[in-house]
């Protein structure tokens, strides 16, 4: 039995010596980099998934559009993005306020709706970076002063609540 175990020594012991030089056709490997899409790609507003009951917008970059559901359902449109990719970001857009007396209709006239994201994240390790912090400033009412408002949820804009 010993001469078996010292033979076996004496292989791995060769092996681990040869190539003390480079051998020839060998190159450097290039460095690879990060895919486009998840560290370099653009900034999403949250998951896509964030609201699964009506939401519009959440998962995309700078939307134009923008629904966060509610009963009543909150649409936001045309809106218009300033510094997005930014930590912070502000947007502004129209919003059709509900008219709850008429029991889920919604004013003709169009308000102003200002749009703030900020707090740059990941929804999911190696995801798209995301916003993950939204505020809105909008009116429920004619004649009401625009009260600000958050949609995050428990964890941002990833899940909700």
């Amino acid at each position: 039995m010993r001469p078996v175990a010292v033979a076996s020594l004496l292989c791995l012991m060769l092996v681990g010596c040869g190539g003390a030089g480079k051998p020839a056709g060998v190159h450097r490997a290039r460095r690879t980099r990060p895919a486009a899409s998840v560290a370099s790609g653009p900034v999403l507003l949250g998951a896509k998934s964030f609201i699964v009951w009506g939401g519009i917008g959440f998962g995309t970059a700078h939307p134009s559009k923008l629904v966060v559901g509610g009963d009543p359902s909150v649409m936001i449109e045309h809106i218009r993005w300033r510094g997005w990719g930014r930590p912070a970001a502000s947007g502004v857009g129209s919003y059709a306020a509900p008219e709850i007396t008429r029991g889920g209709s919604y004013y003709r006239k169009h308000f102003r709706a200002v749009l703030r994201v900020s707090r740059i994240g990941r929804c999911r390790l190696n995801g798209p970076r995301t916003y993950m912090a939204l505020k809105f400033r909008v009116v429920l009412q004619p004649g009401q002063r625009p009260g600000w408002y958050e949609a995050d949820g428990s964890h941002g804009l990833c899940r909700y609540p």
